[in-house]
């Protein structure tokens, strides 16, 4: 292997200065992508209405399967072809990334095609009614042209991480973040177009990050470009297994998100819908950035795993963990001291209930961070370990089985505001049980299997 490659230096150089190079452009593009989400409910909220933003709120478990879908092939394919780049068979990482392309093109046509032609049926299945379901069709048949492009636009991201470009990722995502605020400004702020303005801006944002990372995968600058595919695709079922944990923690995200929908509009309307939509915001962004960590680990732990270096791998995985404690942290302290004036910024004036009732949300809700950070953690190492039954039991812990029977069970004894205390709960019991399965999972152990 030629020691001026990033793959070398992601094996042999000093691991604090490894991860920094992974982790930060990592964090710092998701929390380009989680700003840029952010602005676009501020845009909403102010300009277009509270209804309009919990409209975009209920139509969100079906956009999570649609990125749960691309997350599934792109972090699944990602750390198959860091294993063979740490073998030194940059052949077979080229191949992996080529069929994925394809993959990731048919599925995201299917679901536009689903989502374009269907859009009554999916919002009222979702729970939107009246004045809501006329919004949800709307941004949903908007958003629907630009699935392919989110599709390219993440996995082009995943590999450029594992090909030893993270800044360059970080680049593509961040020009995402800009062009999308300025875009919301234009068609939203200005120009008047509501939730269509708001879908547009999101979909031509991706358009240009797509187009300042794509030169890297046509021309000579990495290891990994587009080939014509050829061989066996039966890696592409084992990268989705791998993946599938991804796939579980962003569509159980949506799922978790409509039954509380379901729970709010049952006992007191879309009022509550529009209070729960503000914290999924604050929520999502602190979240965004725990994955932002793991996305860094995650290429790290890949390639050392191929080169066979347990202590390697165990140093990153700390660093991770320690990393998204402290974020955590520093995030529970902004919610808990200035959770009036971020809420404040997603609503117009007038709207004193909505506001009052988000941040008790918010009051109730804030240690499950603590403990997200460190299950993040976790499901991103064994991910890079090709550890998929692992990976994906946490995440169906975490995403699905502890919340849903936590929030119903709450919700049925306690009253509906005690279905939120399901959600920090339910993080503490999948931390306790991370920690059993790691204890037999150690990188030395996996190693020498």
């Amino acid at each position: 292997m030629n020691k001026q490659t990033s793959n070398y230096k992601m094996i042999n150089e000093r691991a604090s200065r490894e991860f920094f190079r992974f982790a930060f452009p990592s964090v710092f593009g998701m929390i380009a992508i989680s700003s840029a989400i952010v602005v676009d409910g501020i845009f909403i909220g102010n300009f277009v209405g509270a209804i309009p933003l919990a409209s975009v709120n209920l139509i969100m478990p079906f956009i999570t399967v649609v990125w749960g879908v691309i997350l599934m092939f792109a972090s699944g394919s990602a750390v198959i072809a860091g294993k063979y780049l740490g073998e030194d068979n940059p052949h077979s990482a080229c191949d992996i990334f080529s069929k994925t392309v394809v993959v990731i093109l048919f599925a995201m046509i299917l679901l536009s095609i689903i989502s374009y032609f269907s859009p009554e049926y999916i919002s009222f299945l979702l729970g939107a009614r009246n004045e809501t379901l006329a919004m949800c069709v709307e941004y949903l048949k908007n958003i629907a042209w630009f699935y392919p492009i989110f599709g390219f636009a993440v996995l082009m991201s995943y590999f450029l991480r594992i090909d030893g470009r993270p800044i360059y990722a970080f680049c593509g995502l961040l020009s995402t973040t800009i062009a999308n605020i300025l875009l919301d400004y234009i068609f939203v702020a200005r120009l008047d177009l509501g939730l269509k303005g708001a879908a547009l801006a999101t979909g031509l944002a991706f358009v240009i990050g797509m187009t300042v990372v794509l030169p890297h995968f046509l021309g000579k600058y990495g290891s990994i470009k587009f080939i014509l595919p050829h061989g066996s695709w039966r890696e592409i079922p084992r990268a989705a297994f791998n993946g599938f944990s991804e796939f579980l923690t962003e569509t159980s995200a949506g799922f978790i998100v409509l039954v509380f929908n379901w729970i709010l509009i049952t006992n007191i309307g879309s009022m509550g819908v529009a209070a729960f939509t503000v914290v999924d915001y604050l929520m999502y962004f602190s979240m965004l950035i725990f994955y932002g960590v793991g996305d860094g680990i995650s290429p790290l732990v890949s390639v050392n795993f191929g080169a066979k270096k347990p202590n390697r791998i165990f140093t990153f995985f700390k660093m991770g963990l320690i990393t998204n404690l402290i974020i955590a942290a520093f995030v529970t302290v902004l919610l808990l001291s200035l959770s009036e004036e971020m809420v404040g910024i997603f609503l117009p004036s007038g709207e004193e209930d909505i506001s009052k009732l988000a941040i008790s949300i918010v009051s109730i809700v804030w240690p499950m961070l603590i403990f997200a950070g460190v299950n993040v953690a976790f499901i991103s190492y064994f991910t890079g370990m090709h550890c998929a039954k692992e990976s994906a039991l946490i995440a169906l812990a975490r995403s699905i089985i502890f919340p849903i029977l936590l929030i119903l069970l709450f919700w049925n004894l306690f009253g509906f505001m005690s279905a939120f205390y399901a959600l920090p709960v339910s993080e503490l019991c999948v931390f306790i049980m991370s920690i059993f399965i790691f204890k037999n999972r150690l990188p030395k152990n996996l190693i020498n299997i």
